[in-house]
């Protein structure tokens, strides 16, 4: 075994996750750790990595990629106007705490655990858009308790198992009277943030953890995140181009088929 993970196959590994992560991210406005978290799981099994820490290590590195690959969708939408700050400022609170919650949370599960927990969000969201479950957008604005209890949920949730929170914030937001583009933009946005938070959290936590790989900072390993992100910025625009000239709807049901077979797999393994 290369206890680095630094030869050219499992280079390649980071590359592929890379790319798959930011064409499905362009494709379908899902990608990132819901890509990223499962993928590592694989690699680093087959890295014989310490199987304990294997799936923290992985949520880790892909909320590190997150804060890469968010920062430049959110400049992207930014220099649209599309992002609406003094919402993200309002979220905010909410986050950072919900992020901190979630590190703590995901830091005293096992890697079975955390790893089936991951897998069901996987079935849930592939049943969302198998469903095509998005809410009618509403008349009106979230109220300042409601924002912080919700995004509190949201960041926990988020960073306890690697994901941007695109994919449970946008929903929120259409719901509470956000056109879509703006949901969609305002929640890249708040991903930063969690990305942020959660990957020092999970730092932080990883520390003093026995049976790490070198090359790691707490549970985030270093090789995997410097090649998944550049990866991802670049063919995060080859799948939005892709988007255009596609059939959506059949693109949409076969990821979520994939999301399925992934989630099942991570629940009984």
């Amino acid at each position: 075994m290369d206890t680095l993970g630094l030869d050219i196959a499992n280079l390649f590994s980071y590359l592929a996750i890379g790319a798959i992560a930011g064409i499905s991210a362009g494709l379908f406005g899902i990608g990132g750790g819901i890509i990223v978290v499962p993928s590592l799981i694989l690699v680093f099994t087959a890295l014989q990595f310490s199987s304990e820490p294997l799936t923290h290590l992985a949520v880790g590195t892909s909320l590190a990629t997150i804060i890469v690959t968010g920062s430049a969708s959110t400049w992207a939408h930014h220099k649209h106007q599309a992002v609406r700050w003094p919402l993200v400022l309002a979220l905010l609170p909410g986050i950072i705490l919900g992020a901190i919650i979630g590190a703590v949370f995901a830091d005293n599960l096992s890697s079975d655990s955390l790893r089936q927990l991951f897998g069901l969000l996987l079935i849930i969201l592939a049943i969302q858009l198998l469903l095509n479950l998005t809410p009618g957008r509403g008349s009106f604005d979230p109220r300042k308790g409601e924002m912080l209890a919700v995004s509190t949920v949201i960041g926990a949730l988020s960073s306890c198992l690697g994901i941007g929170g695109g994919a449970l914030t946008g929903p929120y937001l259409i719901f509470r009277g956000q056109a879509l583009l703006h949901a969609v933009a305002t929640a890249s946005a708040v991903g930063v943030p969690i990305a942020v938070t959660g990957a020092i959290a999970f730092i932080i936590a990883g520390l003093n953890t026995t049976g790490l790989p070198p090359w790691s900072s707490g549970y985030v390993y270093w090789p995997a995140f410097a090649t998944i992100s550049v990866t991802t910025l670049v063919f995060a625009p080859i799948g939005a181009s892709l988007a255009h000239k596609l059939n959506p709807k059949i693109l949409k049901k076969a990821f979520a088929l994939l999301l399925v077979i992934i989630g099942t797999k991570m629940l009984v393994a």
